[in-house]
């Protein structure tokens, strides 16, 4: 640390230097998230120094994730179902899990049951708590077999995990008979919703044939769903909510302190902004406005999937979200290419041959378009390289 600070201008223009660096949205394909809306970022903003730690000070803000969580809950045929605002996916996970385990105090070997699609905070939250797990197989559109499921439950099992919408592939799983596994043998099952929360509600009224994954299906007993992902809301807003308050009780932690409520999140000090942007976002958009903006996400992702297709380029799989998947050779140096061109996709390390691409709020038309403009450049010039190469003229 100086001795002496610096002043506010030359602190401010060495974070501005330091942002300029980041990629610029309109050149993103490979991100969940996007930039949040602008009633977002002002709500964020003017609740930037709440803490929902201590309900006794920050009572209105309380209120607020109060709020959000109940709007959460309307969208996920939740009803009453209570839950919090958090730090992001991964913490929900956490939560889950913990919940699933203290459920269960009676095993003292606890384990769990995740596809092999499941994210990978799923891992973080096995390590934290000592659980073993288990691994179910995934069908031919990379969606976990609900008998694979249930060949794997023994005396031990504490939590089944499915997901609506891999960050992967944007797989939905079949939760409907996956919940149906769980009521059998009376399983906690969670649903990891962190990418397909904000979506596949809206898709299902705009009559798009994409499953139920929520608290309507009775095994389901909590939901991971993020607003800081399609729900167009600033980062870091998370959400976890489960089917009663008997479920909650189970990770809640008690204060020391007369009036404090027990926590129920990994967080004790935890910044209100997140809960007040969620819930200023879901109001300011309701229902319509969210419909719209996944109708306008579902008719980019199919012009890119017809684009792809004209160019003779293979999916692995159809896209359910809006995640789309194509092969190619080359992906990892498609992948170098576009970085130093100034765009981001994704290409996976369980699908190497194939370039990833989401669409989000912040893609347009044209910037699809330069987009294949730069895939179309990229393979020419390995077309040339190669008959360079071999000695051959290229054309």
């Amino acid at each position: 640390m100086r001795e002496h600070g610096l002043d506010k201008d030359s602190v401010l223009q060495n974070i501005e230097d330091h942002l300029a660096k980041d990629a610029a949205w309109n050149k993103v394909l490979n991100s969940i998230c996007t930039e949040p809306l602008a009633i977002g970022k002002e709500a964020f903003i003017r609740s930037i120094d709440t803490n929902l730690g201590d309900v006794r000070i920050f009572r209105g803000s309380s209120e607020l994730e109060h709020k959000a969580v109940r709007l959460l809950a309307s969208l996920l045929g939740g009803g009453d179902s209570p839950g919090n605002i958090v730090s992001g996916g991964t913490e929900a996970n956490v939560l889950a899990l913990l919940a699933a385990k203290k459920r269960r105090p009676d095993i003292a070997s606890p384990e769990i049951i995740i596809p092999e699609t499941a994210h990978f905070s799923l891992f973080k939250a096995i390590h934290l708590m000592g659980l073993q797990y288990r691994i179910a197989k995934v069908d031919s559109r990379f969606k976990a077999d609900p008998a694979s499921i249930e060949a794997l439950i023994n005396d031990n099992t504490v939590a089944i995990l499915a997901t609506a919408g891999t960050s992967e592939l944007g797989s939905v799983d079949p939760i409907e008979a996956i919940a149906q596994v769980a009521l059998r043998h009376r399983v906690y099952l969670h649903v990891d919703a962190a990418t397909g929360g904000f979506i596949i509600p809206f898709a299902r009224k705009l009559g798009m044939d994409l499953p139920a994954f929520d608290f309507t299906l009775e095994g389901v007993c909590s939901i991971t769903v993020d607003p800081h992902k399609y729900g167009l809301a600033p980062i870091p807003a998370g959400g976890i909510l489960f089917r009663d308050r008997h479920i909650q009780q189970l990770v809640s932690v008690d204060s020391y302190f007369m009036g404090i409520p027990g926590h129920m999140t990994m967080l004790g000090t935890r910044n209100g902004a997140g809960a007040a942007a969620a819930y200023a976002v879901m109001e300011h958009l309701g229902l319509s406005g969210y419909m719209e903006i996944t109708e306008r996400n579902f008719e980019l992702t199919r012009y890119l999937v017809r684009q792809l297709k004209d160019r003779g380029l293979r999916l692995p799989l159809e896209p359910e979200l809006n995640i789309v998947l194509f092969e190619m050779d080359g992906a990892a140096q498609f992948l170098r290419y576009c970085e130093e061109r100034g765009w981001i996709v994704s290409v996976s390390k369980r699908f190497p041959d194939a370039v990833r691409i989401v669409i989000q709020r912040h893609v347009t038309h044209g910037m699809i378009n330069q987009f294949l403009s730069l895939l179309d450049r990229f393979v020419e010039d390995r077309k040339s390289a190669g008959a360079a190469a071999k000695g051959v003229p290229s054309s």
